[in-house]
């Protein structure tokens, strides 16, 4: 009688492979930066521009589920998704996640086409400044990262119902304030739960590759987490870009999400054993380098051009 052979995902999905995985999450970045600014437009059209609270009620949000323009974006955003977790399982998710980032110059190159507006030297400054600082970050955290993941039930159960409540607040604040301040706590707060996502990810992954996943409570319990991460992080996303321009919420996301998801990676998964103290002094300052890159692209992307108000001398074009 022939023995059965076990079914198993291809060994290459889970061999460590940082070149491979950094390429993978830049080509989807670009996908999640046009699969954003196309939903954007999408639900700009939804909401009164004039009112003060855009926010969607339940009704305006399953209409978009049959938005064409809606749709295409979430299936480009789901593309560049479905590489980005091939990126998490061929690398630390601190080395992945920064790489994200990238979307931001992508969402205001892809406005500035849309818009036709000419970018300036600040914002091809900015630009630079971002994919410095992020290239610095994931080269910090790429050679120290941890060949083993570990996978405390406890902590990650924990660290899970922490960031739920900090994106549950930052929705929260989201119902108050201007337009532009809806848009960035909306938007940090899904992005909390996306961050979320991706450590979660990371840790299905793992489980899978230790075999017998189906047996093991810690899988499914990430499975339910992850699930609510997707359902409320996208439901908040959602009401950023009725609230404000698309590369507000693309900026705020490839921000906090990667600071989530690295932060959880470092303490919770074990992924910091080897980092050490000028390790984090250069993560920290490269990833402020980053940081003040996105700052002058949601100062300087065309939205704010045209939202500036008219007592305030709008920004000429650069000639050059």
């Amino acid at each position: 009688m022939t023995a059965s052979i076990p079914l198993a995902a291809p060994a290459w999905l889970f061999e460590q492979n940082i070149p491979l995985a950094i390429l993978i999450v830049v080509f989807a970045s670009f996908l999640f930066a046009g699969g954003s600014t196309i939903q954007h437009l999408a639900v700009s059209r939804t909401v009164d521009k004039e009112s003060e609270n855009r926010s969607m009620g339940l009704r305006q949000v399953l209409a978009l589920l049959t938005n064409r323009r809606w749709l295409l974006g979430l299936l480009t955003v789901g593309l560049g998704a479905s590489l980005h977790i091939v990126g998490l399982m061929l690398a630390p998710v601190t080395v992945v996640q920064p790489v994200g980032i990238l979307a931001v110059p992508w969402a205001v190159l892809l406005a500035a086409k849309i818009h036709h507006f000419r970018p300036t030297k600040v914002i091809w400054g900015a630009v630079a400044l971002t994919i410095l600082g992020i290239v610095v970050f994931t080269l910090f955290s790429a050679s120290t990262a941890a060949p083993d993941t570990e996978l405390p039930p406890a902590r990650i159960i924990v660290s899970c119902l922490i960031v739920f409540a900090a994106g549950g607040v930052l929705g929260w604040l989201g119902r108050f304030g201007s337009p532009s301040r809806r848009c960035l706590m909306w938007a940090s707060g899904g992005s909390f739960f996306y961050g979320l996502s991706s450590a979660l990810i990371k840790t299905i992954a793992e489980l899978v590759r230790m075999g017998n996943f189906t047996a093991r409570p810690l899988f499914w319990t990430a499975v339910a987490f992850l699930l609510v991460c997707y359902l409320v992080g996208g439901w908040m996303v959602q009401q950023g870009y009725a609230n404000g321009p698309a590369e507000i919420v693309v900026g705020s996301m490839t921000t906090t999400d990667p600071i989530v998801a690295v932060t959880f990676g470092l303490a919770v998964l074990g992924e910091g054993v080897l980092l050490g103290g000028w390790d984090a002094v250069g993560m920290v300052i490269s990833g402020a380098v980053a940081v003040a890159g996105v700052v002058v692209l949601s100062k300087y992307h065309p939205d704010a051009q045209v939202a500036r108000p008219a007592t305030q001398p709008a920004t000429q074009p650069d000639p050059a």
